[in-house]
């Protein structure tokens, strides 16, 4: 039957609909596919059923043909029996109607009726030609579907015993195989197909998927190759061959397979997004904008994919270092699937530029932010929000709010010991030690073995000089579960250095320098560590380093010691 084109026999599915058992619609409008229906009906009817007496029953049952198929072509499969379940007795005998009365219980899922009728219609069909075929595939399809996917199998190898190279036998009997996972079994069929039924592009996309599964990626690539030269509109195998070369790492043999087919397909959203996708992952990022505002042009979708495009254009800017164009787009974006990363980049920005200039602007850009996302109670249930939030604002100096945020997180993420180390490092920040040390003992009781909880305590009774052996004890934890931590070095080359054991801890201050390259705190414990090894140039070089990241009264102090001794 041919594709139903848009719109046709519309307007005959609502009337009937409408006015189902008014038999006089049909004197008025039959349209061209119920026409057809109509004299196939005639030549079905047994041959006596053209007397006088059968005429009221002929029109009759063509009233209840034409609505069946309308209710079947419609997806209404439990009013097209009822309509075909009228016909007299006699009628269902035909074996074409119980084939068709078959295909409708299957797409009901009714399998026992659907399979009575299929049977009914194998016997009283010659056993000979494509017809019989198409019912024993039938038959084929209730018994796997009903999970008796051996007897199923059987039915499709008794086809092939007289019809070796049936196109739709061989291809359901490649499915049911890699259903089965009999990869082996499935490939041999399909490879059939392609041998007697070369311009097919089933098997040829079936053995690309199988070949994917086995990690042959070469192969898999080769049938996908040959089914585009079949067929150069069949869009699923541009992409496949894509994510072939992609595992592959040929990232640029996947841009330019997506490229082909949007020569055959210039308007091809999913082509343009994965192109633009593409382009971005290989850090070509002009051509990545340049395809995503094309996507954004021509795309209906007014959110999803459209929002992530905004995402990406933004990032692209901001790798680019061009952080006005960056903000721009992120800005555009609507609360979804990037907008919280795209929030936080934009705080990740300005929280630099508040670092490098101090301007106020920058911190008020940030409170803003976190203002607006506030307000949005989807992200009230964000763990990164309130994370990273409290992170830019103990940055920026705002410790109060920081620890409102953090409270407020606490209450959806009980117990979350990231949340809680922020919040003992804002105690401390405070200078609220006795708070602090108390989260800090909290976060030990819900996993003991927290390497950044045992270090902050240790160092904390380093810093006061209370308790070194307990606070070495505490040290030597951490670094057993984080091991080669530049903080946990510093921490105890910090210890060595209130024990006099200036050497010792010299070599942790350059271990744990070498890992995090620039950190005040570090830079001030070696230029201490070196005036009280006596080296005073040193001393000095690694104190400005620290005073410049950050100003410290203790730093400016021993720098104004040194001055005086040289």
């Amino acid at each position: 039957m041919h594709k139903r084109k848009k719109g046709e026999y519309g307007i005959f599915y609502i009337t009937v609909k409408k006015y189902l058992g008014h038999i006089k619609i049909y004197k008025y409008f039959i349209p061209p596919f119920a026409s057809i229906l109509f004299v196939l009906f005639f030549l079905l009817l047994p041959a006596n059923a053209t007397n006088a007496k059968a005429a009221p029953l002929q029109s009759d049952t063509v009233f209840n043909t034409l609505t069946g198929f309308v209710y079947y072509y419609g997806g209404n499969y439990d009013r097209a029996i009822k309509y075909f379940k009228r016909e007299p007795g006699d009628l269902l005998k035909n074996h074409y109607f119980n084939y068709v009365l078959a295909s409708l219980y299957f797409k009901n899922g009714e399998y026992k009726k659907s399979l009575n009728h299929i049977d009914l219609a194998l016997k009283t069909k010659n056993k000979k030609g494509n017809t019989v075929i198409k019912y024993l595939i039938l038959k084929a399809k209730i018994t796997a579907d009903t999970g008796r996917l051996k007897e199923s199998i059987e039915i499709l190898k008794n086809i092939l015993k007289k019809n070796p190279y049936n196109l739709k036998t061989l291809l359901f009997l490649s499915n049911l195989y890699t259903y089965k996972r009999d990869l082996k079994t499935a490939i041999f069929y399909l490879n059939i197909m392609k041998l007697n039924h070369p311009n097919n592009i089933n098997a040829y996309y079936m053995l690309s998927k199988i070949y994917m599964t086995q990690n042959q990626n070469k192969k898999a690539e080769e049938n996908l190759l040959s089914l585009i030269k079949i067929d150069p509109y069949f869009k699923k195998a541009y992409f496949r061959l894509a994510a072939i070369y992609m595992l592959s790492g040929r990232e640029q043999d996947a841009v330019n397979t997506l490229g082909k087919y949007l020569k055959i397909n210039p308007n091809s959203e999913t082509a343009i997004y994965q192109s633009a996708i593409l382009y971005y992952i290989i850090k070509n990022y002009k051509a990545s904008i340049r395809l995503f505002l094309n996507f954004i042009n021509i795309t209906k979708n007014m959110t999803g994919l459209k929002n992530n495009a905004y995402f990406f254009i933004g990032t692209s800017y901001i790798l680019q270092k061009n952080y006005k164009s960056g903000i721009t787009f992120l800005n555009k974006l609507k609360p979804g699937k990037y907008y919280i990363d795209a929030k936080l980049q934009e705080m990740a920005i300005y929280l630099n530029s508040y670092r490098e200039s101090g301007e106020i602007k920058y911190k008020k850009s940030i409170e803003n932010i976190i203002a607006e996302m506030l307000l949005n109670i989807k992200l009230k249930k964000n763990l990164r929000f309130y994370y990273f939030s409290a992170i830019a604002l103990t940055e920026i100096n705002d410790y109060k709010k920081s620890e409102d945020i953090i409270k407020a997180g606490l209450k959806n993420f009980h117990n979350n010991t990231a949340l809680l180390y922020e919040l003992g490092s804002v105690y401390h920040y405070l200078k609220k030690g006795k708070e602090a040390r108390a989260v800090m003992k909290k976060i030990l009781k819900i996993n003991p073995y927290d390497a950044d909880a045992l270090n902050y305590l240790g160092y904390n009774l380093a810093i006061n000089n209370k308790n070194l052996k307990k606070a070495k004890i505490l040290i030597n934890r951490a670094l057993f579960y984080d091991k080669g931590s530049p903080f946990i070095l510093d921490s105890l080359g910090f210890i060595y250095y209130r024990e006099k054991q200036y050497v010792k801890a010299l070599k942790l201050f350059k271990l744990s320098l070498k890992k995090l390259g620039r950190s005040a705190t570090v830079l001030k414990h070696t230029g201490m560590d070196y005036f009280m090894l006596k080296k005073y140039n040193k001393a000095l070089e690694y104190l400005k380093k620290s005073y410049k990241i950050k100003k410290s009264k203790e730093v400016k102090g021993y720098m104004i010691k040194i001055n005086k001794i040289r």
